[in-house]
Protein backbone atom coordinates (compact mmCIF):
# COMPACT_ATOMS: atom_id res chain seq x y z
CA UNK A 1 0.00 0.00 0.00
CA UNK A 2 1.45 3.37 -1.09
CA UNK A 3 0.94 6.79 1.10
CA UNK A 4 -1.93 8.68 -1.11
CA UNK A 5 -3.79 5.37 -1.96
CA UNK A 6 -7.72 6.08 -2.20
CA UNK A 7 -9.78 4.03 0.32
CA UNK A 8 -11.41 1.74 -1.91
CA UNK A 9 -8.20 0.21 -3.36
CA UNK A 10 -6.71 -0.97 0.01
CA UNK A 11 -10.04 -2.81 0.83
CA UNK A 12 -9.36 -4.51 -2.47
CA UNK A 13 -5.60 -5.06 -1.29
CA UNK A 14 -6.98 -6.66 2.03
CA UNK A 15 -9.35 -8.88 0.43
CA UNK A 16 -6.88 -10.15 -2.05
CA UNK A 17 -4.26 -10.81 0.95
CA UNK A 18 -7.51 -12.38 2.85
CA UNK A 19 -9.14 -15.11 0.49
CA UNK A 20 -5.62 -17.81 0.52
CA UNK A 21 -5.98 -18.01 4.51
CA UNK A 22 -9.97 -19.11 4.02
CA UNK A 23 -8.89 -21.20 1.50
CA UNK A 24 -6.78 -23.40 3.36
CA UNK A 25 -9.11 -23.06 6.98
CA UNK A 26 -12.12 -24.48 4.57
CA UNK A 27 -9.56 -27.33 3.42
CA UNK A 28 -8.69 -28.26 7.03
CA UNK A 29 -12.38 -28.34 7.76
CA UNK A 30 -13.02 -31.01 4.72
CA UNK A 31 -10.33 -32.70 5.48
CA UNK A 32 -11.59 -33.15 9.14
CA UNK A 33 -15.12 -34.19 8.08
CA UNK A 34 -13.98 -36.99 5.87
CA UNK A 35 -11.71 -38.33 8.63
CA UNK A 36 -14.43 -38.10 11.32
CA UNK A 37 -16.40 -40.05 8.95
CA UNK A 38 -14.13 -42.57 7.99
CA UNK A 39 -13.28 -43.35 11.57
CA UNK A 40 -16.85 -43.77 12.07
CA UNK A 41 -17.62 -46.01 9.39
CA UNK A 42 -14.68 -47.97 10.11
CA UNK A 43 -16.28 -48.39 13.68
CA UNK A 44 -19.78 -49.36 12.36
CA UNK A 45 -17.85 -52.25 10.20
CA UNK A 46 -16.00 -53.70 13.09
CA UNK A 47 -19.15 -53.74 15.82
CA UNK A 48 -21.06 -55.69 12.81
CA UNK A 49 -18.48 -57.78 12.94
CA UNK A 50 -19.20 -61.22 14.81
CA UNK A 51 -18.04 -62.36 18.06
CA UNK A 52 -15.67 -65.18 18.39
CA UNK A 53 -16.72 -68.47 20.43
CA UNK A 54 -14.90 -68.95 23.99
CA UNK A 55 -12.77 -71.77 24.19
CA UNK A 56 -13.69 -74.01 27.66
CA UNK A 57 -13.51 -77.22 29.42
CA UNK A 58 -17.02 -78.22 30.75
CA UNK A 59 -17.51 -81.19 33.26
CA UNK A 60 -20.84 -82.33 34.93
CA UNK A 61 -22.42 -81.76 38.36
CA UNK A 62 -23.33 -84.87 39.39
CA UNK A 63 -25.13 -86.29 42.90
CA UNK A 64 -22.75 -87.89 45.42
CA UNK A 65 -22.77 -87.97 49.15
CA UNK A 66 -20.34 -85.84 50.57
CA UNK A 67 -18.66 -86.03 53.94
CA UNK A 68 -18.93 -83.12 55.95
CA UNK A 69 -15.20 -82.46 57.38
CA UNK A 70 -12.93 -80.08 59.94
CA UNK A 71 -9.34 -79.30 59.04
CA UNK A 72 -6.80 -78.74 60.94
CA UNK A 73 -3.19 -79.09 62.19
CA UNK A 74 -2.05 -82.24 64.49
CA UNK A 75 0.96 -82.75 66.47
CA UNK A 76 1.99 -86.46 66.86
CA UNK A 77 2.84 -87.73 70.16
CA UNK A 78 3.49 -90.86 71.93
CA UNK A 79 0.88 -92.82 73.36
CA UNK A 80 3.23 -93.30 76.26
CA UNK A 81 6.46 -91.86 76.93
CA UNK A 82 8.61 -93.16 79.82
CA UNK A 83 12.01 -91.92 81.53
CA UNK A 84 13.54 -94.79 82.86
CA UNK A 85 15.49 -94.43 86.14
CA UNK A 86 17.06 -96.95 88.36
CA UNK A 87 15.38 -98.34 91.70
CA UNK A 88 19.00 -98.26 93.35
CA UNK A 89 22.20 -96.49 93.71
CA UNK A 90 25.22 -98.78 92.06
CA UNK A 91 27.57 -98.77 89.22
CA UNK A 92 26.34 -99.70 86.26
CA UNK A 93 28.15 -102.77 84.72
CA UNK A 94 26.32 -103.40 81.46
CA UNK A 95 24.26 -102.11 78.93
CA UNK A 96 21.87 -104.70 76.92
CA UNK A 97 20.88 -102.69 74.30
CA UNK A 98 21.37 -100.33 71.32
CA UNK A 99 20.44 -96.75 70.91
CA UNK A 100 17.04 -96.33 69.10
CA UNK A 101 16.32 -100.12 69.54
CA UNK A 102 12.83 -101.48 69.43
CA UNK A 103 11.93 -102.91 72.69
CA UNK A 104 9.38 -105.22 74.20
CA UNK A 105 8.13 -104.66 77.97
CA UNK A 106 10.42 -106.43 80.42
CA UNK A 107 13.42 -106.71 78.03
CA UNK A 108 16.85 -106.20 79.94
CA UNK A 109 18.55 -102.65 79.61
CA UNK A 110 20.55 -102.08 82.13
CA UNK A 111 22.36 -104.08 84.80
CA UNK A 112 23.78 -102.69 88.44
CA UNK A 113 26.35 -103.98 90.57
CA UNK A 114 24.15 -106.79 92.20
CA UNK A 115 26.39 -107.48 95.15
CA UNK A 116 25.72 -105.38 98.17
CA UNK A 117 22.05 -106.21 96.92
CA UNK A 118 22.89 -110.28 97.33
CA UNK A 119 24.82 -109.56 101.01
CA UNK A 120 21.90 -107.68 102.23
CA UNK A 121 19.64 -110.66 101.29
CA UNK A 122 22.31 -113.12 102.61
CA UNK A 123 21.56 -111.03 105.52
CA UNK A 124 18.14 -110.80 105.83
CA UNK A 125 17.81 -114.51 105.05
CA UNK A 126 20.08 -115.11 108.28
CA UNK A 127 17.81 -113.17 110.14
CA UNK A 128 15.13 -114.57 109.19
CA UNK A 129 16.44 -118.16 110.13
CA UNK A 130 17.03 -116.86 113.57
CA UNK A 131 14.27 -115.51 114.37
CA UNK A 132 12.43 -118.67 113.58
CA UNK A 133 14.89 -120.51 115.98
CA UNK A 134 13.74 -118.10 118.49
CA UNK A 135 9.93 -118.97 117.61
CA UNK A 136 10.93 -122.70 118.08
CA UNK A 137 12.47 -121.71 121.28
CA UNK A 138 9.65 -120.05 122.76
CA UNK A 139 7.31 -123.37 121.50
CA UNK A 140 9.85 -124.98 123.56
CA UNK A 141 9.90 -123.05 126.74
CA UNK A 142 5.77 -122.95 126.65
CA UNK A 143 5.44 -126.64 126.54
CA UNK A 144 7.78 -126.95 129.27
CA UNK A 145 6.21 -124.58 131.35
CA UNK A 146 2.88 -125.84 131.05
CA UNK A 147 4.61 -129.59 132.28
CA UNK A 148 5.53 -127.85 134.73
CA UNK A 149 1.68 -126.22 135.27
CA UNK A 150 0.32 -129.22 134.76
CA UNK A 151 2.79 -131.04 137.53
CA UNK A 152 1.79 -128.56 139.99
CA UNK A 153 -1.36 -128.59 139.96
CA UNK A 154 -1.16 -132.49 139.89
CA UNK A 155 0.64 -131.95 143.52
CA UNK A 156 -1.52 -129.43 144.70
CA UNK A 157 -4.64 -131.77 144.28
CA UNK A 158 -2.42 -134.69 146.43
CA UNK A 159 -2.13 -132.13 148.79
CA UNK A 160 -5.16 -130.86 149.33
CA UNK A 161 -6.39 -134.72 149.86
CA UNK A 162 -3.60 -135.02 152.65
CA UNK A 163 -4.68 -131.40 154.01
CA UNK A 164 -8.17 -132.58 154.32
CA UNK A 165 -7.31 -135.82 155.50
CA UNK A 166 -4.84 -133.96 158.62
CA UNK A 167 -7.71 -131.90 159.26
CA UNK A 168 -10.17 -134.89 160.33
CA UNK A 169 -7.24 -136.85 161.83
CA UNK A 170 -6.79 -133.49 163.83
CA UNK A 171 -10.59 -133.21 164.48
CA UNK A 172 -10.92 -136.76 165.43
CA UNK A 173 -7.81 -136.94 167.81
CA UNK A 174 -9.06 -133.22 169.50
CA UNK A 175 -12.32 -135.43 170.25
CA UNK A 176 -10.44 -138.21 171.49
CA UNK A 177 -7.94 -136.16 173.51
CA UNK A 178 -11.12 -134.86 175.49
CA UNK A 179 -12.38 -138.13 176.00
CA UNK A 180 -8.72 -139.37 177.20
CA UNK A 181 -8.66 -141.98 174.56
CA UNK A 182 -5.64 -140.80 173.18
CA UNK A 183 -2.71 -138.31 175.06
CA UNK A 184 -2.32 -134.63 174.56
CA UNK A 185 0.93 -135.28 172.51
CA UNK A 186 -0.95 -136.97 170.17
CA UNK A 187 -3.78 -134.67 169.49
CA UNK A 188 -0.62 -131.67 169.05
CA UNK A 189 0.93 -133.94 166.80
CA UNK A 190 -2.62 -134.35 164.46
CA UNK A 191 -2.69 -130.77 164.53
CA UNK A 192 1.10 -129.87 163.50
CA UNK A 193 0.62 -132.14 160.52
CA UNK A 194 -2.76 -130.74 159.80
CA UNK A 195 -0.99 -127.20 159.87
CA UNK A 196 1.93 -128.43 157.47
CA UNK A 197 -0.35 -129.97 154.54
CA UNK A 198 -2.42 -126.62 154.73
CA UNK A 199 0.71 -124.63 154.36
CA UNK A 200 1.72 -127.43 151.46
CA UNK A 201 -1.57 -126.67 149.85
CA UNK A 202 -1.12 -123.00 149.90
CA UNK A 203 2.46 -122.99 148.56
CA UNK A 204 1.31 -125.27 145.83
CA UNK A 205 -1.54 -122.84 144.91
CA UNK A 206 1.25 -120.10 144.66
CA UNK A 207 3.52 -122.88 142.56
CA UNK A 208 0.35 -122.87 139.66
CA UNK A 209 0.26 -119.37 139.58
CA UNK A 210 3.60 -118.68 138.91
CA UNK A 211 3.78 -121.54 136.23
CA UNK A 212 0.81 -120.15 134.71
CA UNK A 213 2.78 -116.53 134.92
CA UNK A 214 5.70 -118.10 132.98
CA UNK A 215 3.58 -119.33 129.99
CA UNK A 216 2.00 -116.03 129.64
CA UNK A 217 5.55 -114.93 129.79
CA UNK A 218 6.42 -117.16 127.27
CA UNK A 219 3.66 -116.96 124.93
CA UNK A 220 4.34 -113.15 124.94
CA UNK A 221 7.94 -114.20 123.85
CA UNK A 222 6.50 -116.61 121.28
CA UNK A 223 4.06 -113.76 120.21
CA UNK A 224 7.10 -111.12 120.33
CA UNK A 225 9.26 -113.81 118.25
CA UNK A 226 6.56 -113.99 115.65
CA UNK A 227 6.47 -110.30 115.14
CA UNK A 228 10.46 -110.14 115.34
CA UNK A 229 9.70 -113.23 111.82
CA UNK A 230 7.41 -111.03 109.90
CA UNK A 231 9.86 -108.37 110.32
CA UNK A 232 12.61 -110.44 109.76
CA UNK A 233 10.73 -111.66 106.43
CA UNK A 234 9.71 -108.06 105.12
CA UNK A 235 13.42 -107.14 105.37
CA UNK A 236 14.26 -110.24 103.48
CA UNK A 237 11.25 -109.48 100.82
CA UNK A 238 12.75 -106.25 100.38
CA UNK A 239 16.20 -107.44 99.63
CA UNK A 240 15.06 -110.03 97.36
CA UNK A 241 13.01 -106.72 95.76
CA UNK A 242 16.49 -104.21 95.53
CA UNK A 243 18.27 -107.68 94.25
CA UNK A 244 15.35 -107.45 91.80
CA UNK A 245 16.24 -103.57 91.03
CA UNK A 246 19.69 -104.30 89.90
CA UNK A 247 18.47 -105.60 86.34
CA UNK A 248 16.29 -102.44 84.52
CA UNK A 249 13.83 -103.74 81.99
CA UNK A 250 11.61 -102.08 79.78
CA UNK A 251 8.40 -100.47 81.45
CA UNK A 252 6.57 -100.69 78.10
CA UNK A 253 6.88 -101.58 74.55
CA UNK A 254 8.30 -99.06 72.53
CA UNK A 255 11.44 -97.52 70.44
CA UNK A 256 14.99 -96.38 73.20
CA UNK A 257 16.30 -93.26 73.04
CA UNK A 258 19.89 -92.30 73.68
CA UNK A 259 21.69 -93.59 76.28
CA UNK A 260 22.34 -91.40 78.99
CA UNK A 261 24.87 -93.44 81.53
CA UNK A 262 27.01 -95.14 79.92
CA UNK A 263 28.60 -98.53 81.48
CA UNK A 264 31.07 -98.05 84.57
CA UNK A 265 28.96 -95.01 85.45
CA UNK A 266 27.73 -94.86 89.46
CA UNK A 267 23.56 -93.86 89.18
CA UNK A 268 21.44 -92.59 92.09
CA UNK A 269 18.52 -94.42 92.74
CA UNK A 270 15.06 -92.92 91.53
CA UNK A 271 17.52 -89.40 90.10
CA UNK A 272 19.11 -90.14 87.19
CA UNK A 273 17.33 -91.07 84.18
CA UNK A 274 18.99 -93.96 81.88
CA UNK A 275 17.17 -93.33 78.95
CA UNK A 276 13.86 -92.83 77.72
CA UNK A 277 11.07 -94.96 76.00
CA UNK A 278 7.96 -93.89 73.51
CA UNK A 279 5.44 -95.97 71.86
CA UNK A 280 4.54 -95.81 68.89
CA UNK A 281 1.86 -98.59 68.02
CA UNK A 282 -0.52 -97.09 68.62
CA UNK A 283 -0.03 -93.39 68.68
CA UNK A 284 -1.60 -90.00 69.24
CA UNK A 285 -2.19 -86.99 66.82
CA UNK A 286 -3.64 -84.27 68.79
CA UNK A 287 -5.78 -81.70 67.20
CA UNK A 288 -7.46 -78.58 68.15
CA UNK A 289 -10.92 -77.72 66.95
CA UNK A 290 -12.53 -74.54 66.47
CA UNK A 291 -15.17 -73.45 69.41
CA UNK A 292 -17.82 -72.52 67.00
CA UNK A 293 -17.86 -76.20 65.19
CA UNK A 294 -17.34 -77.76 68.41
CA UNK A 295 -20.99 -78.67 68.89
CA UNK A 296 -21.07 -80.71 65.56
CA UNK A 297 -18.34 -82.63 66.99
CA UNK A 298 -19.98 -83.14 69.98
CA UNK A 299 -23.09 -84.41 68.31
CA UNK A 300 -21.11 -86.98 65.71
CA UNK A 301 -19.44 -88.32 68.76
CA UNK A 302 -22.43 -89.31 70.63
CA UNK A 303 -23.65 -91.17 67.23
CA UNK A 304 -20.08 -93.11 67.19
CA UNK A 305 -16.39 -93.00 66.43
CA UNK A 306 -14.73 -90.06 64.28
CA UNK A 307 -12.60 -90.67 61.79
CA UNK A 308 -10.01 -89.21 60.86
CA UNK A 309 -7.40 -89.04 58.32
CA UNK A 310 -3.50 -87.72 58.64
CA UNK A 311 -1.67 -86.24 55.28
CA UNK A 312 1.28 -84.14 54.43
CA UNK A 313 1.19 -80.71 53.22
CA UNK A 314 1.98 -81.72 49.88
CA UNK A 315 -1.23 -84.10 50.08
CA UNK A 316 0.17 -87.23 50.77
CA UNK A 317 -1.82 -89.49 53.12
CA UNK A 318 -0.07 -91.06 55.81
CA UNK A 319 -2.85 -92.88 57.63
CA UNK A 320 -6.11 -93.50 57.69
CA UNK A 321 -7.81 -95.43 60.39
CA UNK A 322 -7.69 -92.49 63.12
CA UNK A 323 -10.39 -92.83 66.01
CA UNK A 324 -11.05 -89.41 68.25
CA UNK A 325 -10.91 -91.19 71.78
CA UNK A 326 -10.37 -87.40 73.66
CA UNK A 327 -12.32 -84.38 73.89
CA UNK A 328 -10.72 -81.89 76.08
CA UNK A 329 -13.32 -80.87 78.59
CA UNK A 330 -12.20 -77.02 78.16
CA UNK A 331 -12.08 -74.42 75.45
CA UNK A 332 -8.89 -72.40 75.72
CA UNK A 333 -9.75 -69.14 76.13
CA UNK A 334 -6.20 -68.14 74.50
CA UNK A 335 -7.42 -70.11 71.28
CA UNK A 336 -11.27 -70.32 71.30
CA UNK A 337 -10.44 -74.57 70.14
CA UNK A 338 -10.87 -77.26 71.64
CA UNK A 339 -8.10 -79.59 72.00
CA UNK A 340 -9.15 -83.31 70.45
CA UNK A 341 -7.20 -86.94 70.51
CA UNK A 342 -6.74 -89.34 67.29
CA UNK A 343 -5.83 -92.37 68.61
CA UNK A 344 -3.94 -94.26 64.76
CA UNK A 345 -2.41 -98.37 64.78
CA UNK A 346 0.86 -96.82 62.83
CA UNK A 347 1.72 -100.50 61.81
CA UNK A 348 3.70 -98.73 59.16
CA UNK A 349 5.42 -96.18 61.28
CA UNK A 350 4.25 -93.21 59.03
CA UNK A 351 3.15 -91.01 61.97
CA UNK A 352 6.80 -90.02 64.37
CA UNK A 353 6.44 -88.43 67.60
CA UNK A 354 6.71 -84.78 67.46
CA UNK A 355 5.75 -84.49 63.79
CA UNK A 356 2.91 -82.15 62.42
CA UNK A 357 0.46 -83.08 59.73
CA UNK A 358 -2.30 -81.93 58.55
CA UNK A 359 -5.80 -83.84 59.81
CA UNK A 360 -9.52 -84.26 58.20
CA UNK A 361 -11.89 -85.47 60.88
CA UNK A 362 -15.04 -86.47 59.28
CA UNK A 363 -18.81 -85.90 60.77
CA UNK A 364 -22.01 -86.32 59.10
CA UNK A 365 -22.20 -86.69 55.09
CA UNK A 366 -24.13 -84.62 53.24
CA UNK A 367 -26.89 -87.66 51.27
CA UNK A 368 -27.39 -86.98 47.31
CA UNK A 369 -25.61 -83.50 47.21
CA UNK A 370 -24.86 -81.76 43.95
CA UNK A 371 -21.32 -81.41 43.05
CA UNK A 372 -19.05 -80.02 40.57
CA UNK A 373 -15.29 -79.91 40.24
CA UNK A 374 -14.12 -77.56 42.88
CA UNK A 375 -12.68 -75.62 40.07
CA UNK A 376 -15.62 -74.41 38.68
CA UNK A 377 -16.55 -72.52 41.68
CA UNK A 378 -15.65 -68.84 41.25
CA UNK A 379 -15.64 -66.09 43.86
CA UNK A 380 -16.47 -62.25 42.40
CA UNK A 381 -17.55 -59.20 44.19
CA UNK A 382 -20.86 -60.46 45.35
CA UNK A 383 -20.18 -63.92 46.82
CA UNK A 384 -19.59 -67.35 44.71
CA UNK A 385 -21.02 -68.02 41.34
CA UNK A 386 -20.39 -70.44 38.83
CA UNK A 387 -20.85 -70.81 34.76
CA UNK A 388 -22.54 -72.98 33.41
CA UNK A 389 -23.56 -73.98 29.77
CA UNK A 390 -27.11 -74.49 28.19
CA UNK A 391 -27.75 -76.60 25.17
CA UNK A 392 -27.63 -73.21 22.74
CA UNK A 393 -23.64 -73.62 23.93
CA UNK A 394 -23.78 -70.06 25.66
CA UNK A 395 -22.84 -69.25 29.08
CA UNK A 396 -24.46 -68.34 31.82
CA UNK A 397 -23.38 -67.50 35.50
CA UNK A 398 -25.33 -68.43 38.24
CA UNK A 399 -24.68 -67.63 42.24
CA UNK A 400 -24.19 -70.47 43.85
CA UNK A 401 -24.54 -71.11 48.12
CA UNK A 402 -21.59 -73.74 48.62
CA UNK A 403 -21.10 -76.44 50.43
CA UNK A 404 -18.24 -78.95 52.11
CA UNK A 405 -15.22 -79.93 49.86
CA UNK A 406 -13.77 -83.02 49.09
CA UNK A 407 -10.92 -85.26 46.82
CA UNK A 408 -11.27 -82.09 44.04
CA UNK A 409 -15.24 -81.75 44.16
CA UNK A 410 -17.01 -78.94 46.06
CA UNK A 411 -21.09 -79.62 47.18
CA UNK A 412 -23.21 -76.41 45.71
CA UNK A 413 -26.03 -76.74 48.47
CA UNK A 414 -28.23 -74.07 45.62
CA UNK A 415 -27.83 -72.60 42.08
CA UNK A 416 -26.80 -75.77 40.51
CA UNK A 417 -28.66 -78.81 39.79
CA UNK A 418 -27.28 -82.44 38.93
CA UNK A 419 -26.89 -82.99 34.99
CA UNK A 420 -25.70 -79.16 34.18
CA UNK A 421 -22.54 -78.50 32.53
CA UNK A 422 -20.15 -76.40 34.30
CA UNK A 423 -17.14 -74.69 33.27
CA UNK A 424 -14.13 -75.94 34.48
CA UNK A 425 -11.32 -73.73 32.95
CA UNK A 426 -11.64 -70.17 30.49
CA UNK A 427 -13.51 -68.73 32.85
CA UNK A 428 -11.89 -65.25 32.12
CA UNK A 429 -13.04 -65.17 28.07
CA UNK A 430 -17.05 -65.40 29.61
CA UNK A 431 -19.79 -62.99 29.66
CA UNK A 432 -23.44 -63.24 30.04
CA UNK A 433 -24.73 -65.00 26.72
CA UNK A 434 -21.08 -66.10 25.08
CA UNK A 435 -20.94 -68.59 23.21
CA UNK A 436 -18.48 -71.23 24.01
CA UNK A 437 -16.55 -73.66 22.04
CA UNK A 438 -16.14 -76.98 24.05
CA UNK A 439 -12.26 -79.07 24.46
CA UNK A 440 -11.90 -82.03 26.14
CA UNK A 441 -9.84 -81.77 29.74
CA UNK A 442 -6.43 -82.44 29.59
CA UNK A 443 -5.15 -86.13 30.80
Amino acid sequence: MTIGSPPGQIAQQREKKGSPVRLILIVIFLCVVAGTYFVFKQEKKEVAKPKRSAVVTLATAQLRDVPEQIHSIGNVIPLQSVSVKPRIGGRVVNVHFTEGQVVKKRDLLFTIDPRPGRAALMQAESEVAKQEAMIAQAKAAIAKDQATTRQVRATLKRDVALARQAERDAARFDFLANAGAVSQMDKETRETRMESTSATVEAGEAGIINAEAQVTVDRANLKNAYAMLEAAKANLQNAKIQVGFSTVNAPIDGRTGHILVLKGNVVRADEDILTTIIQTEPIYVELSVPQEGFRKVQECATKGALTVRATRSNGQVLATDGKVTFLDNTVDNTTGTVKLKAVFANKDKALWPGQYVEVVMNLDSIKNAVVVPTQAVQTGQKGQFIWIVDADKKAHMLPVTVGPAIDGVTAILSGVKAGDQVVTDGHIQLSEGTKVKVTEPLP
